[in-house]
């Protein structure tokens, strides 16, 4: 009869298994960094909430999808701090059964939940630039297929990682011998090539807004902050690219050792794409720290104050007073409006950067009502005729 082995003893020791060997172990590094971006991108999402219901009242489509993103990417990182408990971020011939067992189990069930995490916030982007920048019906279909796409593509990482071996408890019960189970590089190649194509919608979601904004006629200044803003999440682009660098690590036999890397740059991406598309909304909310303007100012804006509408305005409204000094006002001349303002608070940071010595809005007739209405960022040409009352020449 077989002597029974014990599933926690340590394993003999081989030749190669220095002390420095034995002694490796990223657990700490994982744990630091992920919980560090983690509660950053808390920050910033409490931030944008607070911003967008309290500030503006009102919440839109992009903030009810990055809420659940920051949620499995906490989840996320729940499971690699298991993980590490199990001996995730040491050398796998290092461990004991079990721990080989549960380090497997908890890395890859944290998986699906990190690919959501960086993937639900690309449709809250493209809700964004939709909202604000108005393209036309073609390229916003373009737009909303290419994030569903991607997202479809990385979650097709998560079918193949769970479907590589039959039945898929293999994958971490090493009691299960009567499996069936495909090349692990398939599953690596494809998650290259989703991760590939999620850099490139990434790219383009902050390249489109850039080549929008920097044609109009604005300050400079201000261009720039709303390129940067809007264009920030090409840093997700960066963190994507390096992170298919280390896909092959789902093929390695060190698994726990190597995946320790990919681990960490999943959550690095998700946080960077969740805290990159918060910053663009969180302008009020900094003027409003920063004392720029307060919540009863009366510098001829009326900065987040109560509208007619019981919400909050943005500082993209006029006030009525100094609406009412514009109409007296007389002039002529063409004018080249950048951007627009509305009663309602369906603004957003983006808009309220332009500010009115940046643009030339005609404010009579038609032309002002139409784009109280549109309430977005536009570019017409206006001419505009008025006489002042009362006065024997007109201008």
């Amino acid at each position: 009869m077989a002597p029974q082995t014990d599933p926690n003893a340590e394993p003999p020791l081989l030749p190669h298994q220095t002390a420095a060997y034995l002694a490796a172990n990223k657990a700490p590094s994982i744990v630091a960094v992920t919980v560090t971006l983690s509660a950053v991108s808390t920050i910033f999402v409490a931030a944008r909430i607070f911003t967008r219901q309290k500030i503006m009242g009102k919440m839109h489509l992009d903030d009810w999808l990055v809420a659940p993103s920051l949620l499995f990417l906490w989840t996320c990182v729940v499971m690699a701090i298991v993980a590490t408990q199990n001996g995730n971020g040491k050398h796998f011939d290092t461990l004991s059964l079990n721990d080989k067992q549960g380090s497997i189990f908890w890395t890859i069930l944290g998986f699906p939940f990190g690919i959501v995490a960086f993937g639900i916030p690309k449709l809250a982007v493209v809700a964004l630039l939709q909202r604000l920048l108005i393209p036309s019906k073609w390229h916003r279909i373009f737009l909303w297929a290419l994030s569903i796409l991607c997202v479809a593509a990385l979650l097709g990482c998560v079918v193949i990682l769970y479907a590589q071996c039959s039945p898929a408890e293999s994958l971490w019960n090493f009691s299960i011998t009567d499996k069936t189970c495909i090349d692990k590089w398939v599953l690596v190649d494809y998650a290259i090539f989703a991760g590939g194509f999620s850099a490139v919608t990434d790219l383009y979601l902050a390249v489109y807004p850039a080549v929008v904004l920097w044609k109009l006629q604005i300050n400079i200044r201000k261009k720039i902050a709303l390129c940067v803003a809007l264009g920030i999440g090409s840093i997700a682009t960066v963190v994507a690219i390096y992170k298919c660098t280390r896909l092959p690590s789902l093929a390695s036999a060190d698994f726990s050792y190597d995946t320790s890397d990919l681990v960490v740059w999943t959550v690095v991406e998700a946080a960077t794409i969740i805290i990159a598309c918060c910053i663009p909304v969180l302008q009020p909310l900094v003027d409003l720290l920063f004392g720029r303007r307060t919540l009863n100012g009366s510098s001829g804006y009326q900065n987040y104050g109560s509208s007619s509408h019981g919400r909050m305005k943005s500082d993209m409204e006029l006030d009525d007073s100094r609406r009412d000094r514009s109409e007296n006002q007389s002039h002529m001349g063409t004018k080249h409006t950048v951007g627009s303002r509305i009663r309602d608070a369906d603004v957003d940071s983006q808009e309220s950067i332009l500010r009115d010595d940046d643009v030339n809005t005609n404010r009579r007739g038609h032309g002002w009502r139409k784009k109280e209405r549109d309430g977005r960022i536009v570019r017409t040409d206006v001419v505009t005729i008025t006489y002042d009352q009362g006065d024997d020449d007109s201008r």
